[in-house]
């Protein structure tokens, strides 16, 4: 009776995973063999429907999206109907998610031969690049500000909806550091804006294992959708910390971690199940989905960043130095500032010419040199980024795991150099 409530809840597991069904068919053999025919009958999977259409991927040509122009032309879209075709087309990709795509990543720890999962992650990452690239495509501050101010509207909106997963992406787009960067941009935005970016960053925060957003989201009811990347984590935490036997010698199912696992597969299920009350507009959600299949990486949105609001230029150790204005540093002007700078060689080390005064020529020679000695002692300064990782990381620092879908940690963008740390770490 088991295995036919099995079948008859999940009977795609049974058409798409033909390992499962041959075992079920031997089973009903077995039965049959020993004279319980009536039992056989219970566990019948020859009818049960194909499903293949629910795991069709559209394939995605990249050397013709690569030459497209980008659609972004969403100025004028209501908030409302943004935040409802957003939620359409991640609820939709979520839906062909199934158990065993789960028991992949769980094993693996990562997307690996599991093309529906990775399918609906590089969905959740284009939400939210293709809104760093939206605020990026305005020439002024005030222009960037504003777009900034639609998607919190949009945000909310998911709110609203309680779609939390498409939230997280828009969030995580509105914070990413190309963006936050942009102190001119972020100067144009009103006080009022600003608290409900905020208010939102300590819903999704992660502290606390998430404890805001999931008393947040136990409190909802109806259409809900939570974000994948909490319950993926909780898989593969329940996974690693708990055995699958309580006895070594496997005859004893782990009862505790088969209900923690159920608890968890089981939300996500009853997701499936109640799907949201959205009448999409067919060609809203063509254009939609043309707008977020786009190719870019992490680095070069972030030069587009610098493009529109490039860094401000640091002041120079020499002029910190050479007080007077003169175009050289005086024994005097030395003494005065050296304290600051504890390191820093004695005056006659830096005075090569022994005239007294020390020359920017000279000042350049000796930072060079105590750059390359540094490196030598010290190993390669790395310049860290912001990075979104596509296949099982671990942090060089503490050697955990690094999680999450969207800029799970940093990664230095040198090309002698591939370290990569944890936001934790770093």
């Amino acid at each position: 009776f088991v295995c036919r409530y099995w079948i008859s809840e999940f009977p795609v597991e049974f058409d798409l995973n033909p390992a499962l069904a041959d075992q079920i068919k031997d089973l009903r053999e077995n039965l049959n063999t020993g004279g319980n025919e009536t039992q056989s009958q219970l566990i019948d999977v020859e009818s049960v429907p194909s499903y293949k259409w629910k795991r069709q991927v559209t394939q995605r040509v990249p050397s013709l999206s690569k030459r497209r122009k980008m659609s972004l032309l969403f100025d004028h879209l209501d908030p409302c109907e943004l935040a409802e075709h957003l939620t359409y087309l991640e609820y939709k990709s979520f839906c062909k998610i199934m158990f065993q795509d789960y028991h992949s990543f769980v094993m693996h720890g990562c997307t690996v031969d599991n093309p529906i999962l990775e399918r609906f992650i590089t969905l959740f990452n284009s939400v939210s690049q293709w809104i760093q690239l939206m605020v990026l495509s305005k020439p002024t501050a005030p222009q960037r500000a504003a777009v900034i101010a639609h998607f919190l509207q949009v945000a909310q909106k998911l709110l609203e909806l309680q779609n939390f997963n498409t939230l997280m992406a828009v969030v995580g787009g509105l914070n990413n550091s190309s963006i936050s960067r942009l102190k001119e941009t972020q100067g144009n935005i009103s006080n009022e804006t600003n608290k409900i970016f905020n208010s939102l960053l300590d819903l999704l925060t992660s502290f606390g294992n998430y404890s805001r957003y999931r008393r947040r989201f136990a409190e909802c009811t109806g259409f809900r959708f939570p974000i994948l990347a909490v319950n993926l984590k909780d898989l593969i935490a329940v996974h690693v910390a708990l055995a699958d036997w309580t006895d070594p010698q496997k005859t004893r199912v782990n009862l505790t971690k088969t209900q923690q696992l159920y608890a968890i597969l089981q939300e996500l299920a009853l997701v499936q199940n109640n799907p949201p009350n959205i009448e999409p507009n067919t060609d809203l959600l063509n254009l939609l989905t043309v707008s977020l299949d786009q190719y870019h990486t992490e680095e070069e949105i972030y030069q587009l960043s610098l493009q529109r609001e490039p860094r401000a230029a640091k002041p120079s150790v020499f002029k910190n130095f050479d007080t007077n204005g003169d175009g050289s540093i005086s024994r005097e002007e030395f003494e005065c500032i050296r304290n600051n700078f504890p390191y820093l060689s004695k005056f006659g080390e830096l005075d090569k010419n022994q005239d007294g005064q020390i020359s920017r020529e000279e000042m350049i020679d000796y930072f060079m040199k105590a750059s390359s000695l540094l490196n030598c002692k010290m190993g390669f300064i790395h310049t860290f980024i912001e990075t979104t990782y596509v296949k099982p990381t671990f942090c060089e620092h503490c050697a955990g795991f690094i999680w999450g879908f969207y800029k799970q940690g940093y990664k230095c963008k040198g090309k002698r150099a591939c370290m990569c740390a944890c936001l934790v770490c770093l």
